[in-house]
């Protein structure tokens, strides 16, 4: 898949057709972006901030879709066929919110909004498609006389249609015949509309996640997800090829064609595969190849420096690798650095960034309304190490799914008859890499005694406005604020490792991500039934929260006289916490992956947009943690 190419707008039209091609490949965080970076020229313009907002809902992102809306509407020329798409758009909105609804009486309440939406709409402009999800949600909602009445109505308006039907036609048709209970005839106008737009992932998940929705009450229309299929996102990790001399062979390079030939096997199931890997010589670069030889999206994972992974990780099965390693950066359509800092030996990195890419297949296969898989090259006998092949295997088995494994030792019996397993590079030429080009650690450097790196997750908070707090009022809002905090802390089952304070300051240090989010959203929720405008504080002020989840340094703070948390990952969470708005929750895209990847599954990340953290810290793709 080509990468969009990231060019100046020269009218909002060229900005739409950009944001729009992203959303036909099913990269809504991209389209995101896109919309983030257009709407400063063109602030007004109704097109425009429609498919903004049209982004945010497909990343999941309903709080800001909701906003963009409003002003869309506000700018919108009233009824116009804008108009129109943009109620449409707001009923599909709460049409989400059903979909997310753990309990039937939420669920209910949005379905009634979602069809209150659609049918305004309808009335503006007879349009059969707010007229179907109207049909739909009165299904729903045990109205089935409206239900087939509204379905019969937009059949009979295709019949007597003469233009050519695009692919929405068709598909609102597919609807009104599964109302009706015609499946057969369902199956065959869904399956034309998917003819039409093979490549536009977007469009195919909005269908097949409407077809979820009305199986809830016409269980066989599960049937058609069929003929609607989704492209399959899949995480992939495997064992590096042996290096030279390992006394016991796991994947040696005789091996090679064998595993080139399996995973080439393997990817043939998958429909328009996504797939999101790292790159160290042997399976993931294998895996890489023959991804993109048939033209998958490729998104690449290094756990860290890339100098220092091609040391680490590439180099140690010969020269070829290093260059089939930049040949397969290059074609990548993203590479995503779980931290750009040095490898330093410690292995957690690893584990680090197999959390990133399993998360980020997660995230990406919802917003895809599929399933994600997990491939590996694995040798289930070998030893197991942080962050490797095996790990992978087992969490994902443990918190996501089954997961698909090509057997090394299978292979090895099948297809390795010289048991010297001398290893080789790709040409088959006995070698090691020179590393004289490749970045080792400075000896001055490596001479310094430190800590082991370690996973943790990482909270600020703050209030806006506390700046302007007078000394009348300071002992009363630090009373408040200290007691809310103490509160939720000793209302916590899991404590926070370390916890600090300093005036409207929290800083604190969690084991696992899912405990970080929880504590995280209970002091919001805290924070938030306090009037602050009594401590001396603005009416528009509020806590702010950030999470960030990554490596960072533990050791003895002789200040303080305990252990305390430092490194380039609190830095990071430090610089979230200020851009994040009053009253929110932001977090990382290393926090949101991590808390997915651990099959947590009980809190809403919408994504908020590729933004510029403070102090001139970079960006970095942020989500909005809430409760589903």
């Amino acid at each position: 898949m080509e990468p969009i190419p990231s060019v100046s707008m020269g009218s909002a039209a060229d900005a739409c057709d950009r944001i729009h091609k992203h959303l036909e490949q099913g990269a809504p965080w991209d389209a995101c972006d896109a919309f983030r970076e257009a709407v400063a020229t063109f602030p007004l313009d109704a097109d425009l901030l429609y498919l903004g907002a049209l982004a945010h809902a497909r990343a999941g992102a309903p709080h800001r879709a909701h906003a963009l809306l409003d002003q869309a509407q506000a700018v919108a020329t009233a009824g116009s066929d804008g108009v129109v798409e943009i109620v449409s758009l707001r009923g599909r909105l709460w049409k989400d919110a059903l979909h997310r609804a753990r309990e039937w009486n939420s669920a209910k309440e949005y379905a009634r909004l979602a069809l209150e939406q659609y049918r305004a709409a309808h009335a503006l402009r007879n349009d059969p498609y707010p007229g179907v999800n109207a049909a739909t949600l009165s299904m729903l909602l045990g109205d089935s006389a409206s239900a087939e009445r509204l379905a019969q109505e937009i059949i009979a308006r295709f019949a007597e249609q003469k233009a050519p039907r695009a692919a929405w036609d068709h598909a609102t048709i597919g609807e009104a015949e599964l109302l009706l209970g015609r499946f057969d005839r369902a199956c065959e106008s869904y399956a034309a509309a998917y003819a039409q737009v093979p490549d536009d992932a977007g469009s195919v998940a909005t269908m097949r996640r409407q077809v979820k929705l009305l199986a809830r009450v016409v269980p066989q229309a599960v049937e058609v997800l069929q003929v609607l299929p989704a492209p399959a996102v899949v995480a992939f990790a495997g064992h590096m090829i042996d290096a030279p001399n390992r006394p016991v062979p796991r994947f040696p390079a005789a091996l090679a064609p064998a595993v080139e030939a399996a995973v080439r096997h393997r990817l043939a199931r998958f429909h328009a595969p996504i797939v999101y890997t790292s790159a160290a010589c042997g399976a993931d670069l294998i895996f890489i190849e023959a991804a993109l030889a048939i033209g998958a999206e490729v998104n690449v994972v290094l756990p860290f420096d890339r100098m220092d992974f091609a040391r680490t990780s590439v180099s140690v099965g010969g020269d070829a690798w290093l260059r089939r390693f930049d040949d397969a950066l290059v074609r990548a359509t993203r590479v995503i650095m779980a931290t750009e800092e040095r490898y330093l030996d410690d292995d957690v990195l690893f584990e680090h960034a197999a959390l990133l890419l399993e998360g980020l297949a997660v995230l990406r296969a919802a917003q895809l309304e599929t399933t994600p898989s997990l491939l590996c090259v694995i040798d289930h006998a070998a030893e197991g190490r942080l962050g490797g092949t095996l790990a992978s295997y087992a969490r994902w088995q443990r918190n996501i799914g089954s997961a698909q494994a090509i057997d090394l030792s299978e292979l090895r019996n099948n297809a390795l008859k010289d048991t010297s397993t001398r290893a080789t590079d790709a040409s088959g030429t006995a070698t090691k890499a020179g590393e004289a080009d490749l970045r080792t650690v400075p000896a001055a450097l490596a001479s310094v005694p430190r800590p082991r790196r370690m996973l943790k997750t990482l909270l600020f908070a703050d209030f806006a406005g506390f700046s302007r707090l007078h000394d009348a009022f300071a002992p009363l809002f630090q009373t408040r604020f200290l007691d809310i905090v103490a509160a939720q802390m000793a209302a916590s089952t899991v404590k926070p490792l370390t916890a600090n304070t300093w005036g409207d300051a929290l800083f604190a240090v969690f084991e696992a991500s899912h405990d970080g989010a929880e504590f995280a959203l209970r002091l919001l929720t805290g924070m938030l039934e306090v009037d602050w405008t009594a401590a001396g504080l603005p009416d528009t002020s509020q806590i702010r929260i950030a999470l960030h989840a990554g490596p960072v340094f533990c050791g003895f703070d002789p200040i303080i006289g305990r252990d305390n948390y430092f490194g380039s990952s609190v830095t990071k969470a430090a610089r979230i916490e200020p851009v994040t708005p009053p009253g929110m929750v932001y977090a990382s895209e290393s926090f949101a992956a991590t808390l997915v990847a651990n099959g947590n599954d009980g809190f809403a990340l919408e994504y908020v947009g590729r933004l510029p953290l403070a102090k001139g810290y970079g960006e970095s793709r942020i989500y909005r943690l809430a409760r589903h």
